[in-house]
C-alpha cells in the first residue's frame, strides 16, 4: 500500500514558523473530507444554479471516484489551512506521447490567508512530484481555477509551468432555444471516418496545451489529437462523434461527453463538447456554427439540460462562434504542467 512520509515544505524564510505537514488522505475520513469541503471559496461547476450543499456534494463525489486506488495527500499548515491533491497515472496519455505521464486529478485548498495557501498548494503540489517520480512518471499536468491565484502560484512554486488558459462557456437549453440545423447538416461518425478524422485532427490545433508544451513538440500533439478522435469513434471515450461534411467527405467534427456525476449530485444532466475542428479549406463557411448547435442539440435530446464547451484564451475565432451559438461566459482555468529535467521535444 501506498503510504507517502509525513513531510514539511516549503522550508520556511528566516523568522516564519509556517510549515505544511503533509500526510496520506484515507477516503474514508469523511469528516476531514467535509470540512475542506465547506472551507472552499471555489467550487467546480459554481456556475450553475445548484445549491451549496449539492456544490459540495458534488465535489466529494468526484473525489472520492478519484481517489480510489491512486495516491492521494492532505495538507495542513500552522496556521491551519488545509488541502487535498490525487494523482493519476495516465496509460493513455503514456502510450500516445511516448513518455510516461500523470495527472493531479485534484487539487484543492481550503479557505485563509493567501501566503498560507500559497504554502498548502506548493506542498500539495511538491508531494505531486515526488509521487510521479516514484512511479517514473516525468510528465505531469494540472487544471486549476482562475479565480485562485495562491493556488497558481503555490504550483508554480514546485516546478510547474502554465501552458494554457482555457475559457468555459456554458447554455441552459431548457430554457434557450437553439437555432435550426439543416436535416443532415451533421450526422454520426463511423468508422470509415477515422482516416480522415485522423487527418484532420492531426492538423486542426495550434493553441492548445499540447502544442504549448515545449517538451512534447508538435509532432507529438498532433498524433495525441489524432488518436483522441479515433478513440472517440470507437466507442473508448466520450458519448459521441458528429461530423458535417464538405463534397461528400468529412470536414469537420465535434467529439461529445457528458458528465456522470451531475445528474446525481447536482439534480441536472451536463453534457460537454468536447473538442472540435473543421478542416482549413472549409472554414468561414459556418461548418463550426452548424457543429455546435447540432452537438448541443445532440446533448439536450440525451437529457442534458446544460451544455459546455472550453476553447483557449488565444483561440479567439472559437470564441466568436460560441458566443454567436448562444453560449456565455461560464468560468476560466489554468492548465500547467511539470516536467523531469530532459530538455524540450522536437517540433
Amino acid at each position: 500500500m501506498w503510504s507517502p512520509p509525513c513531510a514539511r515544505w516549503p522550508r520556511p524564510a528566516p523568522g516564519e514558523a509556517v510549515n505544511a505537514a503533509v500526510t496520506r488522505f484515507d477516503t474514508g475520513d469523511h469528516e476531514a473530507l467535509d470540512a475542506l469541503a465547506g472551507s472552499l471559496s471555489v467550487l467546480p461547476r459554481d456556475c450553475l444554479p445548484a445549491s451549496r450543499d449539492r456544490l459540495e456534494a458534488y465535489w466529494k463525489r468526484s473525489v472520492l471516484a478519484a481517489a480510489g486506488g491512486a495516491p492521494a495527500v492532505r495538507v495542513e499548515t500552522g496556521g491551519g489551512v488545509t488541502g487535498l491533491a490525487v494523482y493519476r497515472h495516465l496509460d493513455w496519455d503514456t502510450d500516445v506521447l511516448g513518455i510516461p505521464a500523470g495527472r493531479v486529478s485534484v487539487a484543492a485548498v481550503g479557505g485563509g490567508p493567501a501566503r498560507e495557501r500559497r504554502i498548502a498548494a506548493r506542498a500539495l503540489a511538491a508531494r505531486m512530484v515526488e509521487t510521479a517520480r516514484e512511479m517514473g512518471d516525468v510528465h505531469v499536468s494540472v487544471r486549476l481555477d482562475a479565480r485562485e491565484p495562491p493556488v497558481i502560484q503555490g504550483f508554480e512554486g514546485a516546478g510547474f509551468e502554465t501552458v494554457d488558459a482555457i475559457l468555459t462557456l456554458i447554455r441552459d437549453l431548457d430554457r434557450e432555444g437553439l437555432d435550426p440545423v439543416e436535416e443532415g447538416a451533421a450526422r454520426d461518425a463511423v468508422e470509415a471516418d477515422i482516416p480522415a478524422l485522423r487527418s484532420l485532427a492531426a492538423s486542426g490545433f495550434v493553441y492548445d496545451r499540447f502544442h504549448n508544451d515545449p517538451t512534447l513538440g508538435a509532432g507529438a500533439a498532433d498524433a495525441l489529437h489524432a488518436a483522441w478522435v479515433e478513440n472517440a469513434v470507437r466507442g473508448n471515450t466520450g458519448c459521441g462523434v458528429l461530423v458535417a461534411e464538405s463534397g461528400g467527405a468529412p470536414a469537420g467534427f465535434f467529439i461529445l461527453g457528458e458528465d456522470s456525476a451531475a445528474r446525481d449530485t447536482l439534480g441536472f444532466g451536463v453534457g460537454t463538447l468536447v473538442l472540435i475542428t473543421v478542416g482549413a479549406a472549409y472554414r468561414r463557411r459556418g461548418l463550426a456554427h452548424v457543429l455546435s448547435v447540432a452537438s448541443a442539440r445532440r446533448l439536450h435530446d440525451r437529457g442534458n439540460r446544460f451544455v459546455e464547451v472550453g476553447t483557449q484564451l488565444a483561440n479567439v475565432p472559437a470564441s466568436a462562434v460560441y458566443l454567436a451559438s448562444g453560449f456565455r461566459l461560464a468560468s476560466t482555468g489554468v492548465s500547467l504542467r511539470w516536467a523531469a529535467a530532459g530538455g524540450e521535444g522536437s517540433a
